[in-house]
Parts: structure tokens; sequence; C-alpha cells
């Protein structure tokens, strides 16, 4: 199999890419790197498949199309080469992509007159469905299935390949991208949220973004974030073609059936959506072929999560609450007393704003609220040990009683008001609630669980607010995040979909790990003796504490300790 590349100047770009860039999994037979930022711009391979050969055996065959079906250029014809006729007309490569460790081990299983089997062993490492929600797999064993051939005209052909297509570790990471499909936060001051989804990059790549979109966000997500695609809106000729720049989008005259607000609301993540693709700088939305206009109050364009006025970290340093500023650490005028670890604080937390911390106290069994200036405040107490706060964007203190796994919040403002009791998924959490972190757009909460059995888990539930911003209910969970990554210490969100969790491993060693709510995951090297970890806006803004009071920072392939403190988090 040939690949070849649409400009000269890709051929370094791949190289770099290929050289520093994860992957995809970024784990198993292939050995990768750091994560490459900028895709899905450049970078990607043009896959050119060869047909089958004349006389080629069962297992020849086999290989043959699994090897065409990573090149997808005219809905994978050379790969329906290798199928019966029948076949080829039923297949459907679209329905899901597995992803494999490494090139399936074919065998020969039987041959008898114009019939054979052959059977595929390999093990999975993702699994990426029709709709583009990529789902991590656990380690295991291989799994093996059979494929039946038959002859005709005289040539092995497979008669029932099984929907959607295999690829390899390395195909995947060269064919396949991350693309951000946008939809918007409930309640006051709406953000842009990321539903990541991964497709090829061809021709069709903004039609699936845009029916992607229309179908609605990932029922995990859904609670917490609204669209504005009246419900059964369609694209009108079935296609988003893209020329000179603009990506033309003609919907179905259900879209009429928004309002200005939501008309507006869905420009806005119709832009925000396709804008991310190579060569789209423009959107142009249009009814059957007249243009939507942009009357709604919320404008054509929305917010991302931004990063905070003061995005420092926060930390319990030496002299009590500080903040770091990559040269020191500098304490917070106006704190404390009760904010130093030596006085049983514990946990830290600041609000995207900076206006206001939360703090544990009383051995973790009080979460305590202080806006510089003024006074400790008690805000939750009563419920037992309680688990690291956080501050959301919409003024809300998060905490949960360790005992009973309830989420638990209190407003900033008024820390006095009895603490409220968000409504767990339907289902509960599976197990006992070890952590909770809200993302910094306020619309997802990441939780992680430990079973009956001792397994653990982490998950992603979207948040379900009332006008005003109140946290009522979480929806339920995504799939398992980072699945057998060990017990998990510590979790911390980074941007869109990306956070990062503390493991230790079987072995005693304590591992920081890049992971993604709709993506693969990667280790990164580990840190002796690591308790706790911050997530900033990049991998590069990762924090690590340990067991003696040191914070690491990652320097190339290295940590390096930049200052003395404990509980490191950074707002939001």
């Amino acid at each position: 199999m040939r690949r070849r590349r649409a400009a000269a100047p890709l051929v370094l770009v791949l190289a770099l890419a290929v050289a520093g860039c994860g992957g995809i999994p970024r784990s198993g037979d292939v050995v990768a790197g750091s994560r490459v930022e900028a895709d899905p711009r450049v970078g990607l391979l043009q896959v050119i498949a060869d047909g089958p050969v004349r006389g080629a055996g069962p297992v020849d065959v086999v290989r043959g199309f699994l090897l065409a079906a990573a090149s997808s250029d005219d809905d994978h014809a050379v790969a329906r080469e290798f199928l019966t006729g029948a076949a080829a007309q039923t297949w459907r490569p679209d329905a899901s992509t597995t992803i494999v460790t490494a090139a399936p081990d074919l065998a020969l299983v039987s041959l008898d007159g114009p019939e054979a089997v052959v059977s595929l062993s390999s093990t999975t490492a993702a699994v990426i469905d029709a709709a583009g929600h990529y789902v991590e797999q656990a380690p295991g064993p291989p799994t093996t299935r059979q494929v039946r051939l038959v002859r005709e005209d005289g040539q092995w052909r497979l008669a029932d390949p099984g929907d959607g297509v295999v690829l390899t570790s390395l195909d995947a990471s060269r064919t396949v991208r991350s693309f951000p499909v946008h939809f918007v936060t409930a309640g006051p001051s709406p953000q842009l949220v990321a539903d990541v989804r991964w497709f090829g990059y061809d021709s069709s790549t903004a039609t699936r973004i845009v029916r992607a979109l229309l179908e609605g966000p990932s029922p995990w997500l859904a609670p917490g974030v609204v669209s504005g695609a009246p419900r059964g809106t369609s694209l009108r000729v079935g296609t988003v073609p893209v020329a000179a720049g603009t990506a033309t989008v003609d919907l179905s005259d259900t879209a009429l059936e928004a309002g200005p607000e939501q008309r507006s609301t869905l420009l806005a993540q119709l832009r925000a959506s396709l804008t991310g693709l190579p060569g789209v700088a423009e959107v142009t939305v249009s009814v059957d072929g007249a243009e939507l206009t942009r009357d709604g109050s919320r404008g054509a364009d929305l917010p991302r999560s931004a990063v905070p006025a003061d995005a420092r970290l926060v930390v319990l340093g030496p002299e009590g609450l500080s903040r770091w500023d990559r040269q020191a650490l500098r304490p917070v005028a106006g704190t404390g007393p009760g904010l130093s670890s030596a006085e049983g604080a514990a946990h830290p937390a600041a609000a995207p704003d900076g206006a206001t911390y939360a703090v544990l106290t009383d051995e973790g069994r009080v979460a305590r609220v202080q806006t510089a200036g003024g006074p400790l405040q008690p805000a939750v107490s009563g419920r037992g040990p309680l688990l690291p706060p956080a501050v959301d964007r919409f003024g809300w203190l998060w905490t949960a009683a360790a005992a009973t796994g309830e989420p638990l919040v209190v407003p900033v403002a008024a820390p006095a008001t009895p603490a409220g009791l968000v409504e767990p998924p339907p289902g509960g959490f599976g197990g006992t609630l070890t952590g909770l972190r809200v993302s910094r757009d306020g619309a997802r909460v990441l939780v992680v669980v430990r079973d009956a059995g001792g397994g653990w888990h982490v998950r992603v539930h979207g948040v379900v607010r009332d006008g005003q911003g109140r946290p009522l209910r979480l929806g339920e969970a995504s799939a398992d995040l980072a699945p057998g990554a060990g017990e998990v210490l510590d979790a911390a969100w980074l941007v869109e979909d990306r956070f990062a969790l503390l493991v230790r491993r079987p072995d005693g060693s304590t591992v920081p790990v890049l992971a993604e709510v709709s993506g693969p995951s990667a280790p990164l090297p580990p840190v002796p003796g690591a308790v706790s970890v911050a997530g900033g806006w990049s991998d590069r803004d990762l924090v690590v504490g340990t067991a003696d009071g040191k914070l690491l920072t990652r320097s190339g392939a290295d940590w390096i300790v930049v200052a003395d403190g404990r509980d490191p988090s950074y707002p939001g």
C-alpha cells in the first residue's frame, strides 16, 4: 500500500507529526510522543489502496481488503472490489471504525470447494461509532472473529465482511482526526462547548460535522447544552460543499421554526464547527436557497470557555493561601488565618473571577469560603468527610459527602445558605464517589468512582441547571474514560474535552495521564510520591503535587520542582 501527499511541504509536516504526535491510540504497539495541537489542519495522508490480485488465496484477499479499507476515496471503492457483488452493495464502512494495536493475525480456518473461512485475531484499542464517538477500550486479550469467502468469477471474494472498517493504530493516526462539533451551554452567559467527534478528512467531512450537529449532542452531554437546530432539521441537498474558502449549508424548511435567538445560536454553532476545517474561513447558511439571517440577540458568535483574568495556580504554600505566577509563590492578600496547611487547611479552590476562595478545614469535614479581606465562612458542614471543593463560573461551590456520594452545592456569595443536593444521575454512580470536578464551561462534571469490586471508573455527566445557573441534577454517564489506567488519585480538567488523571499503578508508581472524553489516553513519565494534579489550559500547564510538599511541572520528558506547596489547583 502506497501513501502520497497533496503537496511537497506536507512531507516535513508529516514527519514532525508522526515523530511528535500521539496518534490513535497513544499506547500499545505504536510508540508515541506528545500531542500536536494544530491538527486537523495538516498532517493527514491519503491512502492509495491496491486492488485484488488475480488468483490470490483467501487469506491474501482478506489482508488486501483490510489494507484497502484505510482508503475512503469514492466511498471505499477499492475495498469494495474485494467483496462479492452483493456484499459490495450492502457493506456500510461508515458504521464504525475499529482501531487495533497491530495488523490482525489471519489464519485459514476451512476451505471447502467454493467457500472458505478466515479468522482474524486482534487486540482492540478503540472503537469509533457512526456518529464519530471515540470509545477507548480497556487493555485485554486478543479477540477473534471469522469471515466467509466465496468464489465469484473464479476469484475469492468476501461474502460477509461485517459493517465498518478495521484500522491499525498507525493507519488511524494517519487518516482520522478529532473535530469539535459545537453546542451551547444552557442557562445564563451561554458559551460554546465542543462535543468532539472523530472522522477521516476528505470531501465528506464538512457534511459529517453538520449532520452530527443537527442530530444533537452526545447523550451524556445533552442535559447540559442546547442547540439552535429545531428537532428534525436536516440538510436539504444532503451535502455541505466547500469552495473558495466558504462552506455552504442549505437546511430543510424545519430550520425556519427557530426563533431569532435560537437561529443565531445555530449560526454560531455552524460557524464554530466548520471554520475548524482546513480552508474554511466563512460559512453561509440558507434555507431553500434563502440566506438565514443573524437577527438574534446572541449575535453571530458565542465565546468559548475563556482563560480567567487571573489564571495563576492556587496552592497552600509555606505562607498560606498563595498563587503561583511561574516565578514564585505569592500569598493572597487579605486571606487567612486558617488557610494554611499548618492549620489543617487542604484542597484550595479559586473562583474563575479570582475574588473568592474555597478550602477544606477540620480534617476535611468543613468546606469554607472567603473573599479576600472578608471572614473565612463555613459553607458545608455536618456531612462527614467532604471531597475537594471547586467553584464554577456561575458562582456555585461544589463538593460531595464522601460517605453518601451526594453532590452538594452552595452559592459562594451566600455561604450560609443550606447546601443543596444535586440529583445524582439516573441509576446512581455505580459505586463510591471519590472525585468530582466541574468543567470550566459549567456544563459537565468529571467523576471518579470506585465500584464494589475495587475497580476504578472515570466518567463525565452533563449538568442540568435552572435559568439562573443553579445546578439541579446530573445526566447519564459517558462511557468509561481511560479504562484500565489504575487507581485514580486525582483528576483535573484541561480544555474542551481534555483532562488529566493521576493514577497509581499496580507496581506502586504514580503516573499522570492525559485523556479525552472522546479520544485516547496517554501516560506521562511517573512522578514518585505524587498525590495531586492540577490542569490548566494545555498539558504544559500541568502541575503535580507530592506528599512531601513539592510542586512539579514538565520540562521536556522530565518533571522539575518549581515551588514548595500542597494541593495545587487552577481557577474554575
